[in-house]
């Protein structure tokens, strides 16, 4: 039979369960034996539950086989599996929503709480935004040993156009303020993806240490440099505006606290 006279659907598997190796392999198996078009295909795991989605193009008169054999695989694996079909013109829809603009938001916290989240997303949503994906990418944070990983980001993979992104940024640069989070919010496109050098505070960041800290420990100034950010942080919460203790040390003179690399 010609290609062209096929007649094919196009389906929608969802699969969940507990995640065990070699689950995505045995579903890929049947729909290769199906000859089966991957149109879409999606794995997510939280505590060990798998969230499995494939949409798949196929032919008609062997779909029904097709299903009956995912179906028999995921009892077999003990796993829950759903199938929805899915129109042409449905598809088509969707595929014409792919074209618009990607952006990428980082949410970045000592602990990431449903109160940051919710209050980050609900910034997404009233700037017309959607959420296509949600990424961790920091290691799972211990509850019995919550000192070991004292940062939690996440990652949301946005589509769409800001209706305003001016005010998106204004907003969670609020929210990095009274919520004690950190964004990054970044249009996702080759030049972030090619970027090789990234300049950030690695302060109490990237690293646990306080440079100006080890600095001044190492030039016998540390209690004086201590005392005099404690002054400024007191300070700063009284009046709400940010100083450094940097100049401090700056305005000392060089015989009481000199710089050595």
């Amino acid at each position: 039979m010609e290609e062209s006279k096929v007649k094919r659907e196009q389906i929608l598997v969802s699969i969940t369960g507990v995640d065990r190796p070699g689950l995505t392999a045995s579903v890929m198996d049947i729909l290769a034996q199906g000859k089966a078009q991957i149109l879409d295909i999606g794995q997510s795991d939280i505590h060990s539950t798998l969230s499995l989605g494939i949409l798949f193009r196929i032919d008609e008169k062997i779909s029904g086989n097709v299903m009956k054999n995912l179906l028999f695989k995921a009892t077999e694996l003990g796993v829950n599996i759903d199938f929805e079909p899915i129109g042409d013109d449905e598809y088509e829809k969707w595929v014409g929503r792919q074209g618009k603009n990607r952006y990428i938001l980082t949410v970045i916290g000592r602990g990431l709480s449903a109160r940051q989240i919710a209050a980050a997303t609900e910034v997404v949503t009233r700037q017309g935004l959607n959420i296509d994906a949600i990424r961790r990418l920091t290691g799972r944070q211990s509850i019995v040993h919550p000192q070991k990983y004292i940062r939690a980001c996440v990652e949301f993979s946005l589509r769409g156009n800001p209706r305003d992104r001016e005010e998106m940024q204004r907003e969670l640069m609020r929210l990095s303020s009274e919520l004690e989070m950190d964004f990054s919010f970044q249009k996702d496109d080759m030049y972030r993806r090619m970027r090789r050098l990234i300049c950030f505070d690695m302060d109490s960041t990237l690293i646990q240490a306080e440079c100006i800290d080890e600095l001044a420990r190492r030039n016998g100034v540390y209690d004086q440099v201590r005392s005099e950010e404690r002054r400024v942080g007191k300070e700063c919460r009284s009046t709400s505006r940010r100083a450094s203790p940097v100049a401090w040390l700056c305005s000392r003179d060089s015989t009481q606290a000199s710089w050595r690399t």
